[in-house]
């Protein structure tokens, strides 16, 4: 039971179970209907261009589902492969559309969980100075007895001013979001 109340909470489950239940209404291409479909696209029929990428979100999302546990919510997860599959279908020139749009998802998706890990790694970065930065206010304000300028920071993490600045913005920015301060 507590499981089945915490799928309700997470508003990324509940978007992804409706997205689940509304794609068990659409019909997949079947191999026959994908050469028809490329034909026609290749021809300019948009019609055609939407057809085959709806009878083929089912493809698009058992690629998502490969990329599950890596940093993103499976919601953004399918939205990057539909997306991506919907590029496929626009800028598709001939040839196996299934191999085109397969490139063109995964690249997709791994381009997706790498911009995570970097900004992660990037708010990560960020907070450790963000740290230090307290440490060494703290200490000069100890040893100044009162409050360092942005200057004396700057000196004191071998930073320049701006830099000194973008930190504190940041802090103070993060401190506005979680409704400290």
């Amino acid at each position: 039971m507590k499981e089945a109340s915490q799928k309700i909470h997470n508003p990324d489950e509940g978007y992804y179970q409706m997205y689940l239940d509304e794609l068990k209404e659409i019909r997949p291409c079947t191999d026959q209907e994908r050469e028809e479909l490329q034909n026609q696209v290749l021809l300019g029929n948009e019609s055609a261009r939407k057809r085959l990428i709806e009878g083929h979100l089912i493809f698009a999302l058992a690629a998502a589902k490969d990329y599950r546990d890596k940093g993103l919510p499976m919601s953004d997860l399918v939205q990057e492969a539909n997306l991506a599959l919907t590029m496929a279908a626009s800028n598709y020139q001939g040839g196996d559309f299934l191999g085109f749009a397969r490139e063109n998802i995964l690249s997709s998706l791994q381009k997706a969980i790498q911009e995570q890990q970097e900004e992660k790694k990037i708010g990560e970065t960020m907070a450790a100075r963000v740290n230090v930065l307290q440490e060494i206010s703290s200490k000069l304000a100890e040893e100044l007895g009162r409050e360092a300028t942005v200057e004396e920071l700057a000196m004191g993490m071998g930073m320049t001013s701006e830099e000194i600045k973008d930190i504190m913005k940041l802090a103070v920015d993060a401190l506005s979001v979680t409704g400290e301060g």
